[in-house]
């Protein structure tokens, strides 16, 4: 029972001297968020709306942030796709995509509202996802995929400066 004690308290101070936390790591003084639907540069339509959800998902799930109105929110945070490419990365033997990817890339910021401040602003996040024909894999499934990860990627950065 003491070892078991010991092991404990030592897994305790490893963890506390890594600075590990499962707190969310952003700023404690920014409570609520608004996001409003990110800016679509490309000719593909729609893609704004499954990244703004996929970005408040990750908000809701990763952080302690509250999503809010306008007149709410502590800061608020925007942006926009700017390039989808599609890149084919296999062919069948009659030249059909046998194996593809879609890349997306982002900008985005996040102002506090309060002071106007930019807390974090970044160019050209980039995600790729691939997609199989055989597997009925689409580019929508892909896309899918690529938004998740960017929200992900979001989240991180705006984690990061803390």
């Amino acid at each position: 029972m003491r070892l078991l004690w010991l092991g404990l308290f030592t897994v305790s101070l490893l963890l506390a001297a890594c600075g590990y936390t499962s707190r969310s790591q952003l700023r404690q003084n920014v409570n609520t968020v608004y996001v409003p639907i990110f800016d679509n540069l490309t000719y593909r339509r729609g893609l704004e709306f499954d990244l703004t959800n996929a970005l408040k998902n990750e908000i809701l799930f990763r952080t302690r942030l509250k999503i809010v109105d306008k007149d709410h929110a502590d800061s608020i945070l925007y942006g926009s796709i700017t390039d989808v490419k599609k890149l084919i990365l296999l062919e069948d033997t009659k030249a059909n995509p046998a194996e593809a990817a879609m890349v997306i890339i982002i900008d985005f910021s996040w102002v506090d509202l309060r002071t106007g401040r930019t807390i974090v602003n970044k160019k050209n996040i980039t995600q790729q996802a691939e997609f199989i024909v055989k597997r009925k894999e689409t580019e929508e499934t892909a896309e899918r995929e690529a938004f998740v990860d960017l929200a992900e990627k979001v989240i991180n950065l705006m984690e990061e400066n803390w």
